[in-house]
């Protein structure tokens, strides 16, 4: 059976406490809690966020489902409660953990037994790193408050490395970015054995930052006007309306409430044309985040060709592609921050597109061999992590404003600290 924090989830039923005056009322629903908190971990890491329902855990646990609904409203409440019991105290706990030197012996320990949780605990951690943004909107924000957690503890923690004080914490949030991202995909994939190995490479991909000679803020700002949303359209075939409208739809309520209906209502169009084209709503996300990533590419590789050298291609191809991001902000806001809810077929899309965009740093690994090859995919999650918290938190339309940002996490690991910072501010 599931390994969970709170015990084997086959023995759920055998750590029920004994009815009486004995047991302090207390005891008794923090018990109760603990139970349904461990046959959540265990059914969800069967069946899916999903899939799982209150008759799950309440036959797994051997809470009565009355006793179930005095301590939670919905199924949702109970998976967001076991989420928020799991993370903070691990954070907390790893953070407290003085047992090393510390500086650098510290920092290194945290990191690493941050990556020894995860594989001990896998069904528990992929419920707080993959399914957790099938829980909506109350999903994605308890992830970015753990995200911010994580960051403020690395920021603490890289304090006492020598030669990485005061990196600036968007960087800081970007590099823990890098990591979640490598989390998530092994977890998603069921390949957490694969994080233990992978420790000394993301370790010396953190140290591959030094702090950046300057602010990262580009000397020139290149304007970006949106076209509005209804002369594109008016522009555009009838199944890259549908496309747009989706991500217009989506991008305002989330994937899981977004309907065809509403969709077709956007696009101007009928059910009948979307079903020409689209066999049903996961169908139509997959090909509008093909398309997305398709135009933005379109937009980026000129500019990648043109450049003179491989920095100044990496500078100019997103600034291309973010540029792109501000001018279509639908895509930009699923691309960047929807698309986890929307199920597998269009976090495989994702991985697809982030992959190819991972061939575009090989001549990076030519100027310096010696970079750990798990830093290619590092970045593009550090790149990800960007995206989606600049959209989140200031929208679309000053992206932008992050690519000196962007290209100093792309060049840092390649070249020295001072000519990365030239060309990401250039």
């Amino acid at each position: 059976m599931v390994r969970t924090p709170w015990g084997d989830a086959a023995q759920l039923r055998s750590k029920m406490l004994r009815p009486g005056r004995g047991t302090p009322r207390e005891e008794n629903e923090r018990n109760q809690r603990e139970r349904l908190f461990a046959a959540m971990v265990a059914t969800v890491a069967e069946k899916g966020y999903d899939a799982t329902t209150v008759a799950d855990l309440v036959s797994l646990s051997g809470v009565s489902r009355s006793a179930f609904y005095r301590h939670y409203d919905d199924k949702k409440g109970c998976f967001l409660a076991a989420v928020e019991a799991m993370v903070e105290p691990a954070l907390t706990r790893i953070g407290s953990d003085e047992s090393a030197p510390a500086g650098m012996e510290r920092a290194r320990q945290a990191f690493e037994s941050l990556m020894g949780l995860i594989v001990a605990q896998p069904a528990a951690a992929k419920m707080c790193i993959v399914e957790v943004y099938a829980a909506g909107p109350e999903g994605a924000a308890l992830i970015d408050r753990s995200m911010e957690q994580a960051t403020a503890l690395a920021a603490r923690l890289l304090e006492q490395v020598p030669e990485r004080e005061g990196l600036p914490i968007e960087l800081v949030g970007a590099l823990v970015g890098g990591i979640q991202k490598t989390i998530h995909k092994r977890l998603y994939r069921g390949q957490e054995d694969e994080l233990m190995d992978l420790v000394p490479q993301l370790w010396d991909w953190l140290l591959s930052y030094p702090v950046p000679p300057g602010p990262l803020r580009a000397t020139r700002r290149r304007t970006v006007n949106a076209v509005p949303f209804a002369e594109r359209q008016a522009q555009a075939s009838p199944p890259e309306r549908i496309l747009r409208a989706l991500a217009a739809v989506v991008a305002e309520k989330g994937y899981p409430d977004t309907t065809v209906a509403e969709i077709v209502e956007r696009a101007g169009t009928s059910q009948r044309t979307f079903y020409e084209h689209f066999s049903n709503k996961e169908d139509a996300i997959v090909a509008a985040l093909d398309s997305g990533s398709a135009h933005m590419l379109a937009a980026a590789l000129p500019a990648f060709r043109r450049a003179p050298d491989w920095p100044h291609a990496v500078h100019d191809t997103q600034e291309a592609m973010f540029a792109f991001g501000a001018e279509e902000p639908e895509y930009a806001r699923m691309g960047g921050v929807e698309m986890y809810a929307a199920g597998k077929r269009a976090l495989d899309q994702r991985e697809v597109v982030t992959e190819g965009m991972e061939g575009l740093l090989a001549p990076g690994y030519e100027l310096k061999p010696e970079t750990p090859p798990i830093a290619a995919e590092a970045i593009g999650g550090a790149l990800y992590s960007l995206l989606y918290d600049h959209v989140n938190k200031k929208g679309p339309a000053t992206l932008p404003d992050l690519v000196p940002t962007l290209v100093y996490v792309t060049l840092a690991p390649f070249l020295e600290a001072e000519d990365a910072y030239a060309v990401a501010i250039g």
